[in-house]
């Protein structure tokens, strides 16, 4: 699931469909809402800009350990969390490298293959 800000401002965070276009139906940023389900992040609002988006992601590790997490995109590069099968979480900077796919590099110096989800 994927919400959509704008610059600095923020929206509330929900897994439902229904619940997102209800937030957005009924508050001032109704007039910038915006849905295109042939791309992956479905909903965003605002005027045409620096739009941030928010991806639930997966993928593996450079091990090929499953993880799972939440970034934030803006343009190219973004950052955001990723945890392993064991509860570890960790930061990461992560980049698009093709449709729905990113590459990411946490504190360490390790590194992530990931799908927006």
């Amino acid at each position: 699931m994927l919400i959509v800000t704008m610059g600095s401002s923020s929206c509330k965070e929900s897994s439902n469909k229904a619940e997102i276009k209800s937030l957005y139906d009924s508050s001032a940023v109704r007039s910038g809402y915006y849905t295109d389900t042939a791309y992956k992040y479905e909903y965003r609002t605002g005027s045409s800009g620096n739009y941030e988006y928010k991806y639930d992601i997966v993928g593996q590790d450079e091990d090929g350990n499953d993880i799972e997490g939440n970034i934030n995109i803006q343009g190219k590069y973004g950052s955001g969390t990723v945890t392993d099968i064991d509860g570890n979480e960790r930061n990461v900077e992560v980049e698009w490298v093709g449709y729905g796919e990113l590459e990411g590099t946490d504190d360490d110096g390790n590194t992530y293959t990931l799908e927006a989800d």
